[in-house]
């Protein structure tokens, strides 16, 4: 692949990425969250009983910033937060039955999203799309080490 090819090949990733985050935009806000918000949820329903500290290194924010995305979900019902038995200073988060639901409605949009995007794929496309994706990211990936 030439210059030119791998320029346009990386225009068109972004412009698929800007893509689905706006659809995912919109799916969120329909939810009345924030992207931040979704992706805290997400973060807690996939690491139960973790620490906003956690979040934090996860993120790659500001302790403040995983903070308060925690204390708006706990505002909201969506998280709870529990006492560490093995650091007091810091608090277990897990999702309460409405994260659970609010974490449902957050995956059957990125089902139908990528529903969208696949659609007319086989199977083995399908398959060689994620393995190429993943591959990518970590090309990405090794590329800030």
């Amino acid at each position: 692949m030439d210059f030119n090819q791998e320029y346009i090949m990386a225009r068109r990733i972004l412009e698929l990425a800007n893509k689905l985050v706006a659809t995912r935009n919109q799916h969120i806000r329909m939810l009345n969250i924030t992207t931040y918000q979704a992706d805290t949820l997400n973060f807690f329903a996939d690491y139960p009983n973790s620490t906003i500290s956690n979040l934090k290194d996860f993120q790659h924010i500001k302790h403040q910033s995983a903070q308060a995305i925690t204390q708006k979900l706990n505002e909201k019902g969506l998280v709870e937060l529990t006492e560490n038995p093995n650091d007091h200073r810091a608090k277990l988060v897990s999702l309460t039955d409405a994260g659970r639901t609010m974490r449902n409605h957050l995956q059957e949009n990125g089902s139908h999203t990528g529903e969208q995007l696949l659609n007319g794929f086989s199977d083995e496309e399908k398959a060689q799309f994620l393995a190429l994706i993943e591959r990518s990211v970590n090309n990405l990936n090794r590329g800030k080490e």
